[in-house]
C-alpha cells in the first residue's frame, strides 16, 4: 500500500522556500568569509606571517613588605628594550612608596622608598614583553683575539666569585685543552659541553662562586655561569653574567642566570643549565647585566616577592608598519577599539566567545550533555583565562556551592523571589571578594582573578542548582555540575588555543563560518551520543534481527 502525501501545497512550498533560504544563507556566509580572506591574502597582498599575532607576556612583579615604623628602601632591576626584546605598557602601583628609576649604560634599576612605614605594604610593577629567539653562528676557524678595546677589558678580569687567576681554573683548562690552542668555536663548545655534561644541575639558593662549583661538580645556574665565565676569561674571551626570567604562564619566585661571550662584535648567549648553545629562546627575558643581586631591601623587614606571568597575543610591530596604509587593515580596527578603552586582549576574549558557544552547542545538541545555562560554560571559560583552568573550576564550584547553601537558608525564611535573588547576588560578590583577598594573602594570584567571573549569571546558576537539588535530588544537581565542568574545560581548551586566537584576530570574518556551523547544528536531527550510548543494546539488537 503506497503512502499518500497529504501535505497542503502552500505549506509544502513554504517548507521548500525555507530550505532554499537555509542552504543559501549557509553558502553565503561561507563564501563571504572565504572571499574576504582571499581578498586580504591575494589582492591586498597581506603577509600571512605578519597577520598572525606575536606571543607576548604580561609580567606582574608583586612585592610585599612589612614595616615597624622605620624607613624602607626596595630596589630591583627592570628590563630594557633592545634588539631582541621589546618592553611596553609599564605600570607602577606602589601606594605610600616613592618611585624612581636609575638608568646606566646597561641596566635600569627601580627604587621604591618610604618613610616611617607601619604594617604591611604592597608594591606592584607591571610590564608587557615581546621578545624573539636569536641564534648565532660562530666561524670554525676564528682564532681567539689577543687584544681588545678598553671597554671590553673589565670582562677579562677576575671578580668576587669569578676567580680567573686561581690555579684550579688553569688546571681545568689544561685538562680540557692539553696540547692545542683552541679556536673560539672549540673553546666555547668544549667549556659548554663540559659544564652541561659533567656537572649536575642543582637548585641551590644563594651565591655559588666558580671554585665552589668546580670542586662540587654541581651547581645552580649562577654557579655554572660563574665557572663558565672564569674559564672563558682565562682563555682571553670577554664574558659576562646575565640575569633574567624564563617567561612561563603562572607565578614564580625563581630568576635565572646565563652567560654572554663577546665574539666577533656580538655578545653571544650560552646557558649550560638548559643546554642553549649560542642561542637564546624567545621566552628568556633579560633583566640585568653583570654579577648583581636582583633584589635589595632594607634589613629587618619582612620581604616577599613573586612574578606572575600571563601569555597574550599582540600584533606584530612589523605588520603594523607594513599594513599601516591598507584600506582593510584589521589592526587599524583594533586601534579604534583601544581608543575607547577596549584592549586587544579584551577584544580577543570577545571574539573567542562565539567559538566557546559553538563548543557548548556541540556538547548539548550533538553529545547530549546537560549544563547549567546555555552559554554559561563559554563565559566561565572566557573569565578563566586570567585564573587558569584549575583555579577557574575550583572558584566556580566554590561560588556555586556556597551561594546555593545560602539560597536554601533563604527558602527556609520564605522570602519573596526578587529580594532573595538580590541577596544571592550579594552573596556571590562577597564570596568572590573573599577568594580574591585569600588569593593575594597566600600569593595565589590566579585565584585572585576570580572577580572577573560573570556575577549575575553565577547567582542565577546557584539558584538553579538549589532548585534542581530540591526537586530532582542532590545526585542530579551534582551530575549537572560535573558535566558543566567538562564543557567549561572543553571551551577553555578551544578558547585558549594560540592558533585559533591568532586566526580569529587576523581573520575575524571566520565568525561567519561559526554562524554557518551553528545554522547547520540548528537542523541537527541525528541521535545524540549520550542517547546512542544509553540505547546501544536496543539499537544493536534491532540491527541483528534485521
Amino acid at each position: 500500500m503506497n503512502k499518500v502525501d497529504t501535505t497542503p501545497p502552500v505549506q509544502a512550498a513554504s517548507s521548500r522556500t525555507r530550505s532554499y533560504a537555509y542552504f543559501g544563507l549557509m553558502v553565503a556566509l561561507l563564501l563571504s568569509a572565504w572571499g574576504i580572506m582571499f581578498y586580504k591574502l591575494y589582492v591586498l597582498d597581506y603577509p600571512l606571517a605578519g597577520l598572525i599575532p606575536s606571543v607576548s607576556y604580561r609580567v606582574d612583579l608583586n612585592i610585599d613588605t612589612t614595616g615597624h615604623g622605620d624607613d624602607i628602601k626596595v630596589s630591583t632591576y627592570l628590563p630594557k628594550t633592545d634588539h631582541r626584546q621589546f618592553i611596553f605598557s609599564e605600570e607602577n602601583s606602589s601606594g605610600n612608596f616613592n618611585f624612581a628609576i636609575n638608568n646606566d649604560t646597561l641596566n635600569r634599576q627601580a627604587i621604591w622608598t618610604a618613610d616611617n612605614v607601619q604594617g604591611r605594604q604592597s608594591i606592584r610593577y607591571s610590564y608587557s614583553v615581546e621578545s624573539k629567539h636569536v641564534q648565532y653562528s660562530i666561524p670554525d676557524d676564528m682564532p681567539i683575539p689577543k687584544v681588545y678595546s678598553d671597554e671590553l677589558v673589565p670582562y677579562l678580569l677576575a671578580e668576587e666569585g669569578i676567580q680567573v687567576d686561581d690555579s684550579l681554573i688553569a688546571q681545568t683548562l689544561a685538562q680540557l685543552f692539553p696540547d692545542t690552542t683552541p679556536t673560539v668555536l672549540e673553546a666555547v663548545t668544549t667549556i659548554h659541553r663540559h659544564l652541561q655534561d659533567n656537572f649536575e644541575n642543582r637548585n641551590f639558593s644563594g651565591f655559588t662562586d666558580a671554585l665552589t662549583t668546580l670542586k662540587l661538580g654541581e651547581a645552580s645556574c649562577n654557579g655554572k655561569s660563574r665557572l663558565f665565565i672564569a674559564l672563558a676569561r682565562k682563555l682571553n674571551l670577554p664574558a659576562r653574567l646575565v640575569g633574567g626570567l624564563i617567561l612561563k604562564q603562572g607565578s614564580k619566585r625563581t630568576s635565572h642566570q646565563w652567560v654572554e661571550v663577546y665574539i666577533a662584535g656580538h655578545w653571544v648567549p650560552f646557558d649550560t643549565i638548559n643546554d642553549h648553545f649560542a642561542d637564546i629562546p624567545s621566552n628568556y627575558l633579560t633583566l640585568y647585566y653583570g654579577d648583581l643581586v636582583l633584589f635589595k631591601h632594607t634589613t629587618n623587614v619582612n620581604f616577599n616577592y613573586s612574578f606572575t606571568m600571563v601569555k597574550r597575543l599582540v600584533p606584530k610591530r612589523e605588520a603594523l608598519e607594513l599594513l599601516d596604509h591598507s584600506s582593510l587593515n584589521v589592526f587599524n580596527l583594533y586601534t579604534i577599539f583601544e581608543q575607547v578603552g577596549i584592549s586587544q586582549n579584551l577584544l580577543k576574549i570577545i571574539l573567542m566567545i562565539p567559538l566557546g558557544a559553538l563548543v557548548v552547542v556541540i556538547f548539548r545538541n550533538v553529545i547530549g550533555m546537560e549544563t547549567f545555562g546555555t552559554f554559561l560554560p563559554a563565559l566561565i571559560a572566557a573569565a578563566a583565562r586570567e585564573t587558569g583552568l584549575i583555579w577557574g573550576l575550583i572558584g566556580f564550584v566554590l561560588i556555586i556551592l556556597i551561594s546555593a547553601l545560602v539560597r536554601k537558608m533563604l527558602d527556609w525564611l520564605h522570602l519573596l523571589h526578587s529580594p532573595k535573588m538580590a541577596i544571592m547576588l550579594s552573596t556571590v560578590v562577597i564570596v568572590m571578594m573573599t577568594m580574591t583577598v585569600l588569593g593575594v594573602q597566600f600569593q595565589l594570584f590566579e585565584l585572585a582573578h576570580v572577580t572577573l567571573f560573570p556575577i549575575a549569571i553565577l547567582a542565577i546558576t546557584a539558584e538553579r542548582f538549589a532548585i534542581i537539588e530540591t526537586e530532582q535530588g542532590t545526585l542530579k544537581a551534582f551530575r549537572i555540575t560535573f558535566t558543566t565542568l567538562i564543557v567549561i574545560a572543553a571551551c577553555y581548551a578551544v578558547m585558549d588555543s594560540l592558533f585559533l586566537q591568532s586566526m580569529i584576530l587576523a581573520f575575524p570574518e571566520l565568525l561567519l563560518v561559526v554562524i554557518a556551523l551553528n545554522l547547520w547544528l540548528g537542523k541537527w536531527i541525528g541521535m545524540r551520543l549520550s542517547e546512542f550510548i544509553r540505547f546501544r543494546k536496543l539499537i544493536f539488537a534491532k540491527e541483528a534481527q534485521a
